[in-house]
């Protein structure tokens, strides 16, 4: 094998390599010979350039197929709403048969998304949050509104942080301004923070109204991202559960806008957006 064809998609500026390892042994070859390597890869100057590197696989079940998924650093992560719908909208431009609307069942290392295509649209049920601290995971052992929650205080920030789950693990900060944040500073403090076995996404969020919220991100493995889809669904749930919005949201992500829907425990998180091509090749094997 001497080079890798691959698609490159963003979500909201959330971009992400694609590699279709359905019916070919690159994924195989990728974890059993480490045939490339994930972080040289995402480099944006020696590489293709990206967020994370997504491998469609063929799936476990009777679904459509499976997603993996690595951040630029190389890590594992359990799921990406922005890399889902990256997932989906090139899995509906690749099927034939496909028409302006279709469901998707996709198999994730959180467990399995459903997704909708509706003419450019995508939908995608993101499970239910979670709230239990060791399934986030978080030490932190108080609550308020039954979110896990900590006074933080790190240099010259001291507010209070809210753990919320989505497969992945996300705290969140509700600020008067957060473009008064050195989001390069504060993000991986807060990332490699102990209370976080596993490290954690962080989010700087600030009420626009009870329907707008504003956000930085900081991701795991990832740093600074202009989106976050699982975090937007985080930032949403912390936001309702302490009364600062409504059961529908826009979540004002530096690229571009997602929409959240979501007021119950039982009930999973609707997450709305786009997600487009941005260019194809072939990746060089040395």
């Amino acid at each position: 094998m001497k080079n890798i064809i691959f698609e490159k998609y963003q979500g909201n500026g959330n971009d992400f390599i694609i590699i279709d390892s359905r019916n070919n042994d690159i994924f195989n070859n990728f974890k059993s010979k480490k045939i490339f390597n994930i972080k040289k890869l995402c480099d944006r100057q020696f590489g293709i350039g990206g967020d994370g590197v997504i491998f469609i696989k063929e799936p476990d079940g009777n679904n459509y197929a499976k997603m993996i998924i690595y951040n630029s650093d190389g890590s594992e992560a359990q799921m990406c709403g922005n890399g889902i719908r990256c997932l989906i909208e090139y899995v509906h431009k690749s099927n034939k048969e496909t028409i302006k609307s279709s469901e998707y069942r996709i198999e994730t290392k959180s467990g399995l998304k459903i997704a909708r295509y509706n003419d450019g649209e995508i939908t995608v049920k993101m499970g239910k949050p979670i709230l239990d601290t060791h399934q986030i995971p978080t030490t932190i052992d108080k609550k308020h509104n039954n979110l896990p929650s900590y006074l933080f205080k790190e240099l010259n920030f001291e507010q209070q942080g809210y753990a919320v789950g989505m497969g992945n693990p996300h705290l969140i900060f509700f600020i008067k301004d957060i473009n008064k944040i050195s989001l390069s500073l504060l993000g991986p403090i807060f990332e490699n923070n102990k209370l976080f076995p596993e490290k954690t996404n962080v989010h700087f969020s600030q009420i626009i109204d009870r329907d707008n919220i504003k956000v930085r991100v900081w991701e795991r493995g990832a740093g600074p991202t202009l989106a976050c889809g699982t975090g937007a669904c985080a930032v949403h749930v912390a936001a309702y559960k302490l009364g600062l919005c409504n059961s529908e949201t826009t979540i004002n992500l530096p690229g571009g806008n997602l929409k959240i829907n979501w007021s119950r425990l039982e009930e999973e998180i609707l997450m709305k957006g786009y997600a487009k091509k941005v260019f194809s090749g072939k990746y060089i094997l040395k």
